[in-house]
């Protein structure tokens, strides 16, 4: 047998893959499609730009690295680590400026008063700080006085799916923030957190495969 895996195994996967895929990309239109239409200056892009920083940027670097990847595969590994490291800081950035553009524009502290902008907030700090340990991790051969190569790849994997996490939490919650749901109804916004729940469950897996064989490397190396 083939290191591809099974033709059932592989075509399981393919269909949960673009189902995964497909629940997403629903979300991500319907997220963008009522900010365009009920356009409201800086809080439509304050929509759109987070939305297009979690789901298609994000999204992509974690399912970059899964066996099941087809246009990834033709890709050397050297190749994935800097297609991921460009999805994951075009994603940091949108992020970002999506919620910079509400700290500029709603009066101070308010969004620390919502679970939303709690989570928003956390996420968009994580993200930058897994930006810094991946960089960190590229160049972990040069910094083996600091620590193991696998423990810079730890820091990045676990802190960039925290923050990637907490990000979905922060847009499952934005749908039942007073705008969503003034120009949405209630059964489509259940729709869209299902969907979003999952997509992103699938998108994570490679993540966390590899993270747990990042944990059981560091163990040995400590034994």
């Amino acid at each position: 047998m083939s290191g591809l895996g099974s033709f059932r195994e592989n075509a399981i996967r393919f269909v949960v893959n673009l189902f995964a895929r497909n629940m997403l990309v629903c979300v991500l239109v319907y997220s963008c499609w009522i900010a365009i239409i009920n356009y409201n200056y800086w809080f439509s892009w304050h929509v759109i730009l987070c939305t297009l920083g979690i789901i298609p940027f994000m999204t992509e670097a974690l399912m970059l690295f899964a066996p099941d990847e087809l246009w990834s595969r033709q890709l050397t590994r050297t190749q994935k680590y800097g297609v991921h490291g460009f999805l994951m800081v075009g994603g940091t950035i949108l992020l970002s400026v999506g919620c910079i553009d509400t700290f500029y524009y709603i009066s101070e502290g308010y969004h620390l008063y919502t679970v939303h902008g709690i989570t928003g907030l956390i996420s968009m700090i994580l993200l930058i700080l897994s930006i810094i340990f991946g960089y960190m991790a590229n160049y972990s051969q040069k910094l083996t006085k600091y620590g193991r190569p696998v423990f810079f790849k730890f820091n990045h994997n676990f802190v960039g799916l925290l923050g990637y996490l907490i990000g979905v939490v922060s847009l499952c919650y934005a749908f039942y923030t007073h705008w969503f749901v003034y120009f949405t109804t209630e059964a489509s916004r259940l729709v869209a957190v299902i969907a979003t729940i999952l997509g992103v469950l699938w998108t994570m897996n490679a993540a966390i495969v590899s993270g747990y064989h990042q944990i059981k490397t560091l163990l040995v190396l400590r034994n």
